[in-house]
């Protein structure tokens, strides 16, 4: 199991753990393009989705709100 699996089932299943800086790696290598974005959010687009996901970053961190948010549009697109 390598350490992006690792990542993947711990997002998965417990979302509200990682920090942003994880969360940004495993989007990245799940397919997701960072687009440039102005201030405190960052701006992700993946090409099987019709809407780019936005998540505002504070402290180094996000919400546990868009955590969950990522994981269930995770899980929706990859039928996990």
């Amino acid at each position: 199991m390598t350490s992006y699996d690792k990542l993947l089932d711990k997002f998965l299943n417990h979302p509200p753990s990682l920090k942003y800086i994880e969360i940004e790696k495993l989007l990245l290598y799940l397919g997701f393009e960072k687009i440039s974005a102005k201030g405190s959010h960052a701006k992700f687009k993946h090409q099987k989705v019709k809407f780019d996901l936005i998540i505002p970053i504070h402290n180094n961190d996000c919400k546990k709100f868009y955590k969950i948010y990522a994981a269930k549009l995770i899980k929706k697109l990859y039928d996990l």
